[in-house]
C-alpha cells in the first residue's frame, strides 16, 4: 500500500521558483522532479508520510497547521540524502518555530511515519547518480535559488484513492 501524506503546497511564485530549478536540471540531462509525470507532482513540503493516516489526524492537521497559512519558510541551502550510488538533492527548509512545533504535534499522532525524524526539505531531484553531482550542483548554483518560499495550502494525499484534498488554504 503506498504512503499517504500531509503536505504544504506553495503559492504560484514559490512553486515557479522550484519548478525552474527542476527544469534547469532536466535541461542539463540530470534527473529531476521535472521527469516525474504524475498529476500529483508539484513542489511541496511533506509534514508526515505513512502507510495510513487516520481521519482524526487529518482533522487535527487542519486545525493545527491551517491557522499558520500562509506560511513563509526559509530556504537554508542544499542537502543530499542517500548512501548508495544515487542521491536525492533538496532544499533544506527552516520553518517558523510555531509551524515546526505544530508539525511535531501532528507527527506524534502518526507513530508509523515513514521517517521518524523530520528533516524539512523540498525535493529537487531523486535518484541522481553520484557521478552527476558536480554537474547538478553547478546547474543549481547557476539558477536563482529561492531564499524563501510561501506555503498557502495544506493537502492530504491518498494515492490508494487517487485523492488530493486541500485541507486548508489562504
Amino acid at each position: 500500500m503506498p504512503d499517504q501524506a500531509l503536505e504544504l503546497s506553495f503559492e504560484p511564485s514559490s512553486d515557479a521558483a522550484v519548478v525552474a530549478q527542476w527544469e534547469a536540471l532536466k535541461a542539463a540531462g540530470i534527473p529531476s522532479q521535472a521527469d516525474h509525470r504524475s498529476m500529483t507532482n508539484a513542489p511541496h513540503l511533506t509534514l508526515v508520510a505513512a502507510v495510513g493516516i487516520a481521519p482524526a489526524v487529518v482533522d487535527a492537521a487542519r486545525d493545527a497547521i491551517g491557522p499558520f497559512l500562509p506560511a513563509r519558510i526559509g530556504v537554508r541551502g542544499l542537502v543530499l540524502f542517500g548512501q548508495g550510488p544515487r542521491v536525492t538533492i533538496a532544499h533544506l527548509i527552516e520553518p517558523d518555530p510555531a509551524l515546526a512545533a505544530a508539525t511535531a504535534r501532528i507527527r506524534e499522532l502518526v507513530p508509523t511515519g515513514r521517517h521518524p525524524v523530520w528533516t524539512p526539505h523540498v525535493t529537487l531531484a531523486r535518484r541522481v547518480p553520484r557521478r552527476l553531482l558536480p554537474a547538478a550542483l553547478e546547474v543549481l548554483e547557476s539558477t536563482e535559488a529561492p531564499v524563501e518560499l510561501t506555503c498557502d495550502r495544506l493537502r492530504w494525499w491518498d494515492p490508494s484513492q487517487d485523492l488530493i484534498e486541500d485541507l486548508a488554504t489562504t
